[in-house]
């Protein structure tokens, strides 16, 4: 009996570190998607078990962003249910299920040294990331972004644009440098920038590198002046950021400078989308079509207003996606989610514990240029999308608690 006792108290005494595991595992195999699957296999495993053996001490409705996350979790899921076409919008939403495990599992057991382990992980993800598309675009012939992209097969990525998976990592790695500007982890976060900012140019990504500027100079702007030896090095990280950007784009016959020029043109694409989009929303104005129809209804909206666009998945804006697809209360609660998230993550950067100040810094800079990303790319029919979303989400959410419980 004594034995038994001892077993179980060990196996108790392992489910934190079954659940930690689970979430590095999870965020680590973004990077190879080929055991993505086993990935998310351990992760959900790893959430319910937590969940259900009673070790649950932190997690409750009181913690900040937990309400309002679990509204619109559950709206999503019930807009399923006044979907035009119900399987497509639950195939569709089911990444959402580990996301939430995710969620939960780093609100419940991470602490600062595991928030900061967990941007170092990110940062090794968007290396992995950029060496695996770079080596595409060597070993093609053709002088195609999208071709390139192809040929990577990383099933995360489908169009260039979708780069701005890393761009959101850059922040976070930002904050890294800043932390600890002559350790290793320091090192592997200046590559991983340096790195992403070189894919971002060669694949003429414009959505991607203001996303990914903007960042980096929020943690910069938010950072001011702290730390002066931290912020210099910081500042000569931006100045190269600028420069590598100049530099790569002058050796690629200014690609990305002379696609810039045509931006005028990619808003007019852009703008027909949305106003297709409109039009999908004032017919159901309150709770729309049903989560993630938008591809279903755009070929019967485009010829029924004579406005004629070329076939694809997203709306290329978050926000009159989520109008259409779930009405004015599904936008409601995406806004909340987003406004709430800035907030706490804003009053987090005042925390007096220097190392949740600087994390939340790189978290609430990564929140704001998802908000950026969102207006003209992000949609969360992206695997990516999802999972960086609810993991900004539950940073946020730990640090900010973390921030309270030991001021």
């Amino acid at each position: 009996m004594l034995e038994e006792n001892n077993t179980l108290s060990l196996f108790y005494r392992l489910i934190p570190i079954i659940g930690i595991s689970g979430v590095f595992l999870y965020i680590l195999s973004l990077s190879l998607p080929a055991g993505l699957n086993i990935a998310v296999v351990f992760a959900s495993i790893s959430g319910v078990l937590v969940a259900v053996s009673g070790y649950v001490n932190r997690f409750n409705l009181k913690l900040p962003l937990v309400l309002p996350i679990a509204i619109f979790v559950i709206l999503s899921f019930l807009s399923i249910l006044i979907s035009i076409y119900p399987p497509s919008s639950l195939s569709l939403t089911l990444p959402l299920i580990p996301a939430i495990l995710i969620y939960f599992l780093i609100v419940e057991l991470f602490n600062v040294k595991h928030i900061r382990l967990l941007y170092l992980a990110f940062s090794i993800v968007a290396i992995v990331i950029s060496l695996t598309v770079l080596l595409a675009f060597f070993q093609s012939t053709k002088n195609s972004p999208s071709v390139w992209i192809t040929a990577a097969k990383h099933p995360l990525l489908v169009v260039p644009n979708d780069l701005i998976f890393i761009s959101l990592i850059a922040p976070l790695s930002a904050s890294l440098v800043y932390q600890k500007p002559r350790s290793l982890i320091s090192i592997v976060a200046i590559i991983s920038i340096l790195l992403s900012v070189s894919v971002i140019i060669i694949f003429k990504s414009r959505g991607a590198l203001l996303t990914l500027l903007f960042s980096v100079i929020c943690v910069a702007g938010l950072l001011w002046p702290r730390n002066l030896k931290a912020f210099a090095i910081l500042t000569v990280l931006l100045i190269l950021l600028v420069s590598l950007v100049i530099a790569v784009d002058v050796m690629r016959d200014y690609a990305l400078f002379n696609k810039f020029a045509r931006f005028k043109s990619g808003i007019d694409g852009r703008s027909s989308i949305w106003l297709i989009t409109w039009h999908m929303f004032l017919d159901a104005p309150i709770l729309g079509h049903g989560i993630h129809t938008f591809w279903l209804l755009l070929k019967t909206y485009s010829e029924a207003i004579n406005v004629p666009v070329r076939g694809m998945s997203w709306a290329h804006n978050l926000y009159v996606e989520t109008l259409a697809e779930q009405g004015i209360v599904g936008f409601t609660s995406l806004i909340a989610v987003l406004l709430n998230s800035l907030w706490v993550s804003w009053k987090t950067t005042k925390a007096q514990l220097q190392d949740v100040r600087i994390l939340s810094v790189g978290a609430l800079a990564a929140m704001l240029g998802f908000c950026l990303g969102a207006i003209s790319e992000i949609t969360f029919i992206r695997y990516w999308c999802v999972t960086m979303f609810f993991s900004l989400l539950a940073i946020i959410s730990v640090l900010s608690f973390l921030g309270k419980s030991q001021s």
